[in-house]
């Protein structure tokens, strides 16, 4: 077992902290055999070396014991790596490997043969050390236990490290244990020409070894899509054998996480439809699994999501089954599959659904866009091309202008948090989670209603300092009742709006007319196919394709003192307007991704229940005059 004051990292002269510590050795180019393209090395003596504990905030010095029973050989023998400066995160940083069976304990000191790299790319180091410019080397090592002679006196206290293991040697350029060295040439040629023989097949018999071994499993990963796994194993000396075992327990345990998460959406989706279906069955048909759950009282299937996450309910009240289930998370984070995740869920989307129910009148009138933050947005509005002059005879081309207006306005945010409590659970209310998250829909729909018909009636002031409908707009008309001459009048003035210039005719055209409740069936009769009696009655066809829209807010006016929406309504006031395709009317803008009204769901942590805050960030402004006008009634 690992010493609990380390830590799994590596320095040179580093903190005894360090799971994996480093020795400096000196490398010296003596023993370089050129037949075997290997150097021998004393990888350590067991040398002092002054150290700091960054927990203790001490200094002391780490012995390394060295001996058969103190040092794990294991890693060194099946080819530990030979490193440059102890960069073990890619392969281009490995110049060598140990002979494998060539690490020993002698005499105190620790003993390796390092085979050198052939391939081009190390060419210059091995050359270095052949020529004795690299002449340092350094041990990296993890640390399994530590005695600690601990001095009373003041003095530096020495961690005796009496279990301990190496994993890989480096070449560096600082040395701390000066005793380690490459072997001297009078202890490297006691070898008989035999044994250097040996040695040099032994050698490149462990470099094709190792070649083939670090092929495989980077082909091994590579088919499996873990790169990155095969070149730690590849580091770490791993088999090949062992590597596709923990590449076929890695496997397994995927196909088995995503069983269990395949069958826990299966059994949510199960719940939710058993609930909706409960909720309202003319909605919600339901499905074979849903079945499962039909008659399961809000506590029982919590109980049952609950003994499929492993938590046992045996003795629990129903009152503690509510908040277990409430507070449970599956891996340690709410997730769809949770009981609170479910209602949640199911909350949500009957918002959503209330919401894109609920009617919108002003829809056909408005253009709808999307801004990326609450800063004002400005929109430009350009005026015609300037008209083609004619070119006389040796006359020159001039330039001409193209007219522009601006409006300017800004996204606001609008929510409100509900709760649904435990209370809900043990009284069984499943309607908890389906009316209140539909009255929520319908408000943030009511909510968009207010500020599109608000901007028409509350006639804002427009960027050229005129009110919206203004005699200098061209677009309020003689107050008059629905019928023929009204609604042509009012065609005729759509026709004969210019462009910012004032001076090109637009030729627009009404494509609705828009009344308060009260006037909506007088509208219906007019526009509709009635047979005339007399020529009079007859509605010419241009008028009948306008499509009558009825806004009872037109009636009621709009009453929000705390959004800053408060207009009076006119019942006898009426407007046309044409299609936002030709001419735009009123903009509606929504945050960036978040169209209409936007959800969030937490267990609560001030109530005890679920919380569900819905948000509507949303700005609509009035963009154009000419596309519409009103009447103001008789």
């Amino acid at each position: 077992m690992r010493n609990i004051l380390e830590t799994h990292q590596v320095r040179d002269i580093g903190t005894p902290s360090d799971d994996q510590q480093r020795r400096a050795i000196e490398v010296r180019a003596s023993s370089f055999d050129e037949a075997s393209n290997s150097i021998e090395v004393i990888w350590t003596t067991g040398a002092k070396v002054r150290r700091y504990s960054w927990r203790d905030d001490v200094h002391y010095d780490e012995e390394l014991i060295v001996s058969s029973s103190a040092v794990r050989l294991d890693r060194l023998n099946g080819g530990a790596p030979f490193l440059d400066t102890h960069d073990d995160y890619q392969l281009s940083s490995v110049i060598g490997s140990v002979v494998p069976g060539s690490a020993k304990i002698v005499d105190g000191k620790g003993i390796a043969r390092v085979a050198l790299s052939v391939a081009e790319e190390h060419s210059g180091i091995v050359a270095n050390i052949k020529a004795g410019v690299i002449r340092n080397i350094s041990v990296g090592y993890r640390i399994h236990r530590v005695e600690k002679d601990e001095a009373g006196d003041g003095s530096i206290a020495v961690w005796r490290i009496v279990d301990w293991e190496p994993l890989e040697i480096s070449a560096v350029a600082v040395p701390a244990d000066a005793g380690s060295t490459i072997r001297s040439e009078e202890r490297a040629t006691d070898l008989s020409a035999a044994d250097q023989q040996a040695v040099a097949q032994a050698v490149a018999a462990a470099r094709n070894a190792e070649r083939e071994r670090s092929e495989e499993i980077g082909k091994i990963a590579r088919d499996a899509g873990l790169p990155e796994m095969g070149t730690e194993h590849i580091l770490a000396g791993t088999s090949v054998s062992e590597f596709r075992d923990v590449v076929r327990d890695h496997a397994a345990a995927r196909v088995a996480a995503t069983n269990d998460s395949q069958r826990a959406e299966k059994r949510a989706a199960a719940i939710t439809n058993a609930l909706q279906h409960r909720a309202d069955p003319a909605s919600f048909e339901l499905t074979a699994d849903g079945r499962d759950f039909r008659g399961m009282t809000l506590i029982e299937i919590g109980r049952d999501i609950l003994e499929a996450n492993g938590i046992s309910t045996r003795g629990m009240s129903s009152n503690e089954i509510a908040g277990q289930a409430l507070a449970s998370r599956s891996g340690g984070l709410q997730s769809t599959t949770d009981f609170g995740g479910i209602l949640s869920n199911m909350a949500n989307a009957t918002l959503r659904r209330a919401y894109d129910a609920a009617p919108q009148t002003f829809r056909p009138i408005v253009r709808e866009t999307s801004a990326l933050n609450f800063k004002p947005i400005t929109r430009a509005q350009f005026g015609e091309a300037p008209a083609l002059n004619k070119i006389r005879e040796n006359g020159e081309f001039t330039r001409g202008t193209i007219g522009e207006s601006t409006e300017q306005y800004r996204l606001a945010t609008y929510g409100r948090i509900v709760a649904i409590t435990r209370q809900v659970l043990l009284n069984d209310d499943v309607d908890a989670f389906t009316r209140l998250p539909a009255a929520f829909g319908v408000q943030a729909a009511q909510l968009e209603s207010d500020l599109v018909w608000g901007q028409i009636l509350g006639n804002p002031v427009m960027k050229d300092g005129k009110t919206l409908f203004h005699a200098d707009h061209g677009n309020i008309m003689i107050p008059q009742v629905i019928g023929l001459w009204s609604v042509s009048a009012g065609r005729t003035m759509f026709a004969k709006q210019t462009g910012l210039d004032g001076k090109t005719t637009l030729s627009l055209t009404p494509s609705f007319i828009i009344v308060p409740a009260a006037l909506e069936i007088l509208a219906q009769q007019f526009i509709g196919s009635i047979r005339p009696t007399t020529t009079a009655d007859v509605v010419p066809e241009g008028l009948s394709r306008l499509q009558v829209i009825s806004e009872a807010r037109l009636d009621n006016g709009i009453d929000r003192p705390e959004d800053d929406i408060v207009v009076e309504g006119d019942p006898h006031a009426w407007y046309m307007a044409g299609s936002p395709t030709q001419c735009e009317i009123v903009e509606i803008a929504y945050l960036e991704g978040n169209r209409g009204v936007y959800t969030e769901t937490r267990t609560g942590f001030d109530i005890d229940g679920i919380e569900i805050k819905a948000r509507l960030d949303v700005a609509a402004k009035i963009m154009d005059h000419r596309n519409i006008a009103k009447n103001p009634g008789a």
